[in-house]
């Protein structure tokens, strides 16, 4: 599993297409939160959007990296199309991290707020389920279960309209409700807590899926 882990790592850091999204991650703050002065959690929340349609990106680009050749080979290598996923999962989550360590401290350096260690931790929090419901989109529009770019990106850009208009389909706008909110991180910590584990279980739930359409399609 290591193995497999440093070679995807090596591979996507070597084809650089983690770049785009992370670039846009960045001008999305320089947009969205610099010279901000309100809550923290407030500015948190806009970082939460723009965690959530870039680690989507990331997830589509990593998964698409190798061609369907080399994926066999890979398959054919490991033996296991479930290890294999699991690690491009967990590949795609370390590439996240650092937006996530970028979406807490640039409302920080270029805002103007009152910096709590309860406000860093639900942003912590907040921004990292994001990142894993974005990953979940991510691999169910990718080229495993959507072969054609077109129709993938169309998909994808459906996912992400849906699960931030529609409250009930997905626990990133209850999260972004908590941090626009005027209770206290404290008062937060607990409720966004338990959507993150939702959200790590809808990503659990996507990674199944995904393995299930690759192993029935070949």
């Amino acid at each position: 599993m290591s193995a497999l882990y440093r070679y995807l790592l090596l591979s996507v850091l070597l084809s650089q297409r983690y770049l785009p999204p992370t670039l846009i991650f960045l001008a999305a703050l320089a947009v969205g939160v610099t010279s901000d002065s309100g809550p923290l959690q407030s500015s948190y929340a806009f970082c939460v959007l723009a965690v959530l349609v870039c680690s989507t990106w990331l997830a589509v680009s990593v998964v698409n990296h190798e061609d369907p050749t080399q994926r066999r080979i890979t398959l054919v290598t490991i033996g296991d199309s479930s290890r294999v996923l699991a690690v491009t999962v967990a590949v795609v989550l370390t590439w996240a991290v650092p937006l996530v360590g970028i979406g807490l401290v640039y409302p920080i350096v270029t805002g103007r707020h009152v910096v709590t260690a309860g406000a860093l931790a639900v942003g912590a929090v907040a921004q990292l389920a994001a990142a894993m419901l974005g990953t979940a989109i991510g691999l169910l529009c990718s080229r495993l279960v959507i072969p054609r770019i077109g129709l993938a990106t169309l998909a994808a850009a459906a996912a992400l309209l849906a699960v931030l208009l529609i409250r009930w389909l997905s626990p990133i706008r209850p999260i972004m409700s908590l941090l626009f909110n005027d209770q206290t991180p404290g008062q937060n910590a607990v409720p966004v807590a338990l959507l993150a584990l939702l959200c790590a279980a809808v990503l659990a739930l996507a990674t199944l899926a995904t393995r299930a359409i690759v192993d029935r399609t070949g």
